[in-house]
């Protein structure tokens, strides 16, 4: 399979998309990265993208699309309001307490849901269209805080030019 960059778009996330999203959570692939700490962060994953009670207001959802097929997951964060975020497994502040500005700093995560997408150079182009979003908002800089063991997600965001501010912290400077 090919993939055309024109033919990878992102689209606001739905409710209706919420099933898919908890499929592809389950799928051990994905399970594996994005909730390291068990059940609890599965939990977090889907209140977070659910959005019930509005607390999760400042995060951007897309689901990602291969011409009209769903395929995968992403979203921005501005890391102003992330750092203030007390969850499971993650130390924001530590990781975002330098920010000092909003539209600054935006983090990004994605996924890709869809097997036979994966290791097809989708997360790089997933990445690339974050941060045209990212640059249209005045974002000044980019930051992803994968697992040092996911080298295909670390892989892509050197690709696209991040670099390693330490372990789980990579980053990219928008000109």
């Amino acid at each position: 399979m090919v993939i055309n960059k024109r033919n990878i778009l992102l689209k606001p996330l739905l409710k209706e998309d919420m099933p898919l999203f908890e499929e592809w959570l389950n799928k051990g692939y994905v399970y594996k990265w994005l909730c390291p700490d068990g059940e609890e962060q599965r939990k977090a994953w889907l209140e977070e993208v659910n959005n019930k009670d509005g607390k999760y207001n400042f995060l951007t959802h897309f689901i990602v699309h291969h011409n009209e097929h769903k395929i995968g997951y992403c979203l921005y964060v501005d890391c102003f309001f992330l750092k203030e975020l007390e969850e499971e497994g993650h130390d924001f502040e530590s990781l975002y307490g330098d920010v000092t500005e909003k539209n600054h700093t935006f983090e990004i995560g994605y996924l890709i849901g869809e097997e036979e997408y994966l290791n097809k150079g989708i997360s790089k182009i997933v990445i690339q269209q974050l941060e045209e979003k990212i640059t249209a908002l005045g974002g000044r800089e980019i930051a992803a805080d994968p697992s040092e063991e996911n080298t295909f997600s670390i892989k892509a965001l050197l690709s696209n030019g991040f670099m390693k501010k330490k372990d789980g912290d990579y980053r990219k400077v928008i000109i």
